[in-house]
């Protein structure tokens, strides 16, 4: 770890209780209150550092005040004991763990090279830029120095970028096996050598960044690294596989975290150490996780998806995380297991084990993104034959597509007729049934109204609401017709009146009944279905 050393005196603070007080043997002419602890201290050594320090004592001679409060110093009394120490001349040590306590202090105390040469602020500025930003371990702990008081000040004087900017450098080069590599904690290392001035260590396996930034950083932070990384041109596999360790790493509820020995209850989970976690946090975190995953397909593991969605269910994350990891799971079914989908059931009115809505809208996401592709892959490929293209779009199932997709289907000059007319069969058949429900439901308001009126005072009134319902009913039945009578409209122009007869007997096996009908039916019940469709369409 570098280290820069400052002064050459020893040691001339000693702490009595909350108190330092300075032993040069000089009197103190000032009393500095910073928090829970008091600094006796004299003027010049601080005034021909300080510009701040030098304007407030100025002020308060005019009072002859000699105290004064610095409560809101970066870093506190701790920090403020090193700028005391750098003032009197005396041996303090600058290393990573500190360096940014002691820039932002100094920043604050205006410690520039207006109040002499080889200040605070351009020493601490030099040890930075020359020695904790090009090496690794350097940058993680400087990050890691960054407490929430500190990290605003921190932001203003650009450190946390620059930080930021050398570890996703550093990581993007691990990439490239041609290049050096800078691991922490790496146990394959073997070798320090400097490449261009800086401080490496060779090692085997471009992933060993992973352990350490999930480790060590906060997560806006690491969102920061990580999307730095990303805009380096990073294949979005590896920026997946690193979001996946830091989600195992910090999420506890995932079943992996850094910590063992857990216990988990309705508000939070907690670890040995004294060390717990609100499921808010968990579930805001967990929420940003899911944002920070790379949009490209199948860059993360089904596994590890279906773990953060059962995970999310568990901390009751938003609908909008659950929408978006089903569908990032729906692309990539195929490849999860049987056991991957028993998802628990966590609503509060339960009536299964496990959560069937779920994962029924997860494979509706597949069967949509399967059936697009079939599609794509037709219209990328005009030269294929009638018969090749029957053969392709076998694998659809007609009866699963969206409205959008029978829409498509529909105006698709390239996929067979059969295909169109099976597509609007079943579109036929499913207005038939919404249209064979608003019956039922009117039938079923118009026995329960009168049934009211009956009873209740006031019956007519009553009476009126249902017709008005019945009205909006048979209004919503008239426009089902009208759009019935439009797919029969598509039909008449997809096939030609002359061809009829034959093409819907080669379709739907009218001259063999061992043919299979559109519904999915043989022998004599498909072929009824297949003629109740060409007399409606005629009709």
């Amino acid at each position: 770890m570098a280290c820069l050393k400052l002064g050459s005196k020893s040691e001339v603070f000693h702490l009595s209780g909350h108190t330092w007080v300075c032993s040069t043997g000089l009197k103190p002419d000032v009393v500095i209150q910073v928090q829970d602890q008091t600094f006796h201290l004299h003027k010049f050594p601080l005034l021909s550092r300080s510009g701040y320090l030098e304007a407030l004592f100025s002020k308060a001679s005019e009072t002859a005040s000699h105290h004064a409060q610095l409560h809101d110093i970066p870093g506190g009394p701790d920090t403020f004991l090193h700028v005391a120490n750098f003032c009197y001349g005396v041996r303090i040590e600058v290393t990573a763990e500190n360096v940014v306590s002691l820039r932002c202090a100094a920043e604050y105390l205006q410690m520039s090279e207006n109040y002499g040469n080889a200040n605070l602020i351009y020493l601490t500025e030099s040890f930075l830029n020359d020695d904790v930003c090009t090496n690794w371990e350097d940058s993680i702990r400087a990050l890691e120095s960054c407490e929430k008081k500190l990290l605003p000040i921190a932001e203003e004087l650009g450190i946390v970028s620059r930080c930021v900017s050398s570890l996703a450098i550093k990581a993007s080069y691990a990439e490239d096996k041609s290049l050096f590599n800078w691991p922490i904690s790496a146990p394959e290392t073997t070798t320090t050598t400097l490449w261009n001035g800086i401080q490496t260590k060779s090692t085997s396996g471009g992933n060993w960044w992973f352990n350490d930034v999930s480790s060590f950083l906060d997560f806006p932070v690491y969102r920061r690294f990580i999307q730095t990384v990303a805009s380096r041109g990073v294949k979005a596999d590896v920026i997946a596989a690193s979001v996946t360790h830091y989600a195992k790493r910090n999420l506890p509820l995932l079943g992996c975290s850094r910590h063992g020995g857990s216990s988990s209850s309705d508000e939070g989970t907690n670890y040995g150490d004294d060390v717990y976690y609100s499921h808010d946090d968990q579930r805001s975190l967990l929420e940003e996780i899911v944002e920070l995953l790379p949009s490209e397909k199948r860059v993360a593991s089904t596994r590890f998806l279906l773990r953060l969605l059962r995970t999310s269910m568990v901390l009751h994350a938003s609908a909008v995380t659950q929408d978006s990891l089903e569908r990032k799971i729906g692309v990539q079914l195929d490849e999860a297991g049987l056991e991957d989908l028993l998802i628990p059931n966590m609503g509060y009115s339960a009536e299964t084990l496990y959560d069937i809505d779920s994962v029924q809208r997860i494979l509706d996401h597949f069967m949509l993104t399967f059936d697009s592709s079939s599609r794509c892959y037709s219209n990328a490929h005009p030269w294929l034959t009638e018969y090749e293209r029957e053969k392709l779009c076998l694998l659809m199932n007609c009866q699963k597509l969206s409205l959008e997709a029978c829409t498509h289907a529909a105006q698709n000059e390239r996929l067979p007729v059969r295909v169109i007319v099976q597509v609007l069969f079943f579109e036929q058949m499913r207005l038939r049934t919404s249209i064979s429900e608003l019956v039922m439901d009117t039938d079923s308001n118009n026995e329960e109204t009168s049934g009211k009126n009956l009873e209740l005072e006031g019956g007519s009134k009553i009476k009126g609401n249902a017709k008005m319902g019945i009205k909006e009913m048979k209004e919503r039945v008239y426009e089902l017709e009208k759009e019935c009578t439009s797919m029969k409209q598509d039909l008449y122009k997809l096939v030609k009146p002359k061809e009829e007869r034959n093409f819907f007997s080669k379709i739907f096996g009218l001259k063999s009944k061992t043919k299979t009908s559109p519904c999915g039916g043989k022998g004599k019940g498909g072929e009824e279905d297949a003629l109740l469709m060409i007399r409606e369409t005629k009709n």
